[in-house]
């Protein structure tokens, strides 16, 4: 039996911090995005807008052997009912300003996973956690068995619980050298990556310089080339990109320096004739690289790729450094997933309990859904009808509705309104027989 201690005040997770990073240390989700630097960067950006700090913790005597890194805030559906959702920290932000964590998930020492399952299900199906409507665990790995255990360790208390994959990330298992990584790639990616490096190199006059934030003077400069980057390559598509919003920007200002302190922060910028033209934000944890965020410019000659070599240059260095892996993360778009040699999924776990809040939520999805089939049955009936109507009715023939046939083009009956009123007419006899 495990002991559980859920934290509401945030100064008592600040506590928590060397015992935390222990445990991940201990456990199979030792993730950059749920260490305490990032976790709790993001609270004091966003907890304060309307979030409750319900972090569960389990100890096996006096050693912290679980944590789920949990809140609680209210939510409203789309049908205007309220409810109240748990979710993980970093997660659950306005679309604006998303920070989009990665990995995220219950850490659990080894060989602990189901104990902490067990016992955190039981602490959600009680009332240790305060009331509940809906749990949401997004953006999880499915490597580790603690969410499968979670799940049916819910539905067993009759908690509908289920787990969807929701998202892939491409990533490669870094080779001992780089000849080896070109070698495992296919013949026309391998192409891609030595044509994308030549053409670059041979606009730039061949000299094409790979540069890393060492120092916290150079940290500043690199961020600014990655922040001029980002909203100049996003600027492209007619969008500021995700710096533009306040909280983004507040977030990594807080965490990008934590980070650096650490050597877990790699920024990194690509200059050809004498200018940067594209720029990195990678996180470096456990021996990974994970790819975050980059920028580039976009006024080169048609057909240069600067965002593919500067990955190129971070995947050379890596390998050189003995580093593991060489993650990117979510959203597998297209160059990510020329560069990558495997991708794995991410899920997410979605439990909700049984409770009149829910239940009315059900039924108001049910009737948006009755009501989007409707529309849709009225479109068809009224498209069905113009149809006929356009044609005209054979010689001799009424109307659906037993008048005498208007011919096409009579001025007493616009053509229009005569469709629209068989159209409506017809919609109803459908919706009653239905």
């Amino acid at each position: 039996m495990l002991r559980f201690h859920l934290v509401t005040d945030v100064a008592e997770l600040v506590a928590m911090r060397g015992a935390w990073e222990e445990l991940m240390g201990r456990s199979g989700m030792n993730e950059p995005m749920l260490t305490p630097d990032w976790m709790l960067a993001w609270w004091r950006v966003f907890g304060a807008q309307g979030r409750s700090l319900r972090a569960a913790l389990f100890f096996d005597g006096p050693r912290l052997v679980g944590l789920a890194p949990l809140l609680e805030r209210r939510c409203r559906h789309r049908s205007g009912i309220q409810f109240r959702r748990l979710e993980l920290i970093a997660s659950g932000e306005d679309q604006a300003d998303e920070v989009c964590s990665c990995n995220l998930g219950v850490i659990a020492e080894r060989g602990a996973e189901a104990d902490v399952a067990h016992a955190l299900a039981g602490a959600l199906a009680g009332a240790a956690l305060g009331a509940w409507d809906e749990l949401v665990m997004p953006a999880m790995r499915p490597d580790g068995a603690l969410a499968v255990i979670l799940s049916r360790e819910l539905r067993q208390r009759g908690i509908d619980a289920r787990i969807e994959v929701t998202d892939a990330s491409p990533y490669i298992p870094l080779p001992s050298s780089w000849e080896k990584y070109l070698g495992a790639l296919s013949a026309s990616r391998r192409y891609l990556v030595r044509r994308s490096t030549r053409d670059l190199e041979a606009w730039a006059g061949g000299t094409l310089t790979f540069e890393r934030a060492k120092t916290r003077a150079e940290l500043e400069r690199a961020r600014e080339i990655l922040l001029r980057l980002h909203a100049e390559r996003w600027s492209a598509d007619g969008s500021a990109g995700v710096f533009a919003s306040q909280r983004f920007r507040e977030f990594h200002d807080e965490v990008m320096p934590a980070m650096f302190e650490r050597g877990a922060l790699d920024l990194a910028w690509l200059s050809a004739r004498g200018e940067p033209i594209a720029a990195l934000y990678n996180l470096v944890w456990d021996n990974k690289i994970y790819f975050y965020q980059c920028g580039r410019r976009v006024d080169l000659p048609k057909g240069l790729r600067p965002g593919t070599v500067i990955h190129a240059f971070a995947i050379r260095a890596a390998i050189a450094e003995g580093r593991h892996e060489y993650d990117f993360l979510d959203s597998p778009c297209q160059y990510k997933l020329a560069l990558s040699l495997a991708a794995r999924p991410l899920i997410e776990l979605r439990a909700a309990r049984p409770s009149l809040n829910d239940s009315a939520r059900r039924a108001a999805e049910l009737a948006a859904h009755e009501l989007r089939a409707l529309k849709r049955r009225v479109l068809a009936t009224w498209r069905s009808a113009a149809g006929s109507l356009a044609r005209g009715p054979a010689d001799g023939q009424e109307t659906p509705r037993g008048e005498p046939a208007v011919a096409q083009g009579d001025p007493a009956i616009p053509p229009r309104a005569v469709r629209e009123r068989a159209a409506s007419e017809r919609a109803v006899r459908q919706e009653q027989k239905s």
